[in-house]
């Protein structure tokens, strides 16, 4: 009976966590190039069964104490394009990732194309993350600076001037593996594990962006089914919670 109490409150954490998955899919539905991510459940660590005999112990089979997150897979499937008719809009059209740095001095990658530039000529993303390149003037790599330029982005990340020289090429990557990826929110990732760059195979199409992938009408649906599945468990709970305290209460009574 404990067993089985252990068991339906660990099916009703793993719903919760699941209900905040879901709870942050919806949240960011509307956030340029978010990628919706999953909650991966399992079965706990199965223990043996033990029959006893006299004096003998005989195994006569396993048993799941009940079930646990496995982790968090992110969906990287391209978003719904959709045309803004803003100039400095550039959706990844492809798989690859901008190269970016973030005020503290972070390196990540993004597919928010969503750009502007600030004050002093550098060119950031709506999340006011730093775009990287590589300046054809020195061949170093930094953030990538158009104070008083005339430039056009063309579709390979190359930035040129209105004589159609090279300013900058943007630092625009592809991995190997995104299951390496850590998601450290709103659409940014980091390659902690040094997971191997390659060239991505993409384009970019100004005055478009890349919408979230997130499908609001699934996420709802997996709301409810999480609702209900937290619900029966936690009727077992409250079911085996009634049972035990007859047996405190009234079976030592006899």
């Amino acid at each position: 009976m404990i067993r089985g109490l252990y068991t339906a409150t660990s099916g009703m954490i793993v719903q919760q966590k699941r209900q905040e998955n879901v709870a942050n899919n919806l949240a960011n539905a509307e956030t340029p190039s978010f990628k919706k991510q999953a909650v991966l459940v399992k079965s706990d660590d199965k223990v043996n069964v033990i029959k006893r005999e006299n004096t003998e112990n005989e195994t006569v089979g396993s048993i799941s104490l009940g079930s646990e997150i496995d982790g968090v897979k992110t969906d990287y499937t391209q978003g719904l394009i959709t045309e803004t008719g803003k100039e400095l809009d550039y959706a990844i059209d492809g798989n690859a990732f901008f190269q970016i740095v973030d005020e503290a001095g972070q390196n990540g990658f993004s597919r928010n194309g969503s750009l502007n530039i600030d004050g002093v000529g550098n060119l950031i993303n709506s999340q006011g993350h730093y775009l990287i390149g590589k300046n054809a003037s020195n061949s170093m790599t930094e953030k990538i600076n158009l104070l008083d330029a005339e430039f056009t982005i063309k579709g390979d990340g190359r930035i040129i001037d209105r004589d159609n020289n090279l300013i900058y090429t943007m630092m625009i990557s592809d991995f190997s593996n995104y299951d390496d990826l850590e998601n450290l929110g709103n659409g940014v990732y980091i390659n902690n594990k040094n997971t191997e760059v390659v060239e991505g195979d993409f384009r970019l199409i100004q005055g478009f962006k890349e919408n979230s992938n997130v499908n609001v009408l699934d996420e709802m649906v997996k709301m409810i089914e999480i609702s209900r599945a937290f619900e029966s468990n936690q009727r077992v709970v409250q079911s085996i919670d009634e049972t035990l305290s007859k047996a405190v209460n009234e079976v030592g009574k006899l």
